[in-house]
């Protein structure tokens, strides 16, 4: 299973049709898929409890638990002020030390272009190494010219089957740590 973790606050953004174009290319190929809308699951950043709550209905353990369950991840963003959006990283710092340990993560990032797209991936690239996961090689940098009528274009298009074929192979060649 393939957990997608959206950090967009906004219900008909890029970011999510990003991300649900994910799901649709993951689907035929025989895997399945789980979105966490942070913002519909976890409706203001208070609402993830502490850290270290112990308690196992928290929101914290409800957090750790899916993304222990998932084969996979994919973090999904806007860009603001150069980067990831607080609302991902709060859910972000939530998890411990080796979440991610030993899956892949894609990650996609809307900005007003690629470059700031990229920069937001970068920043999230050393997050997925401090939690132990093995960042993809390729990224998905968009705005949102590139989803025109709501379907990516040709090059995101390119890029986005790139990051599901990456995520597919990963586990299959046995590179677990």
């Amino acid at each position: 299973m393939v957990l997608g973790i959206l950090g967009s606050a906004s219900k008909d953004s890029t970011t999510r049709s990003a991300l649900l174009a994910v799901r649709d290319r993951l689907l035929p190929a025989g895997r399945t898929f789980d979105l966490l809308d942070l913002a519909v699951e976890y409706r203001n950043l208070h609402d993830i409890t502490q850290y270290d709550d112990p308690v196992e209905a928290s929101q914290t353990a409800q957090l750790r638990r899916r993304v222990a369950d998932a084969d996979a991840i994919v973090l999904a963003t806007p860009v603001y002020h150069g980067s990831f959006s607080a609302l991902l990283k709060n859910a972000l710092d939530h998890l411990r030390g080796d979440a991610f340990a030993g899956r892949p993560v894609g990650l996609i990032a809307n900005g007003g272009g690629p470059r700031s797209g990229g920069v937001a991936c970068e920043h999230l690239r050393s997050v997925v190494r401090a939690l132990s996961g093995w960042s993809a090689p390729t990224h998905v940098a968009i705005s949102e010219n590139d989803f025109p009528g709501g379907v990516p274009g040709p090059f995101v298009a390119g890029r986005l089957d790139a990051l599901v074929a990456e995520l597919c192979t990963f586990p299959r060649a046995g590179l677990t740590a």
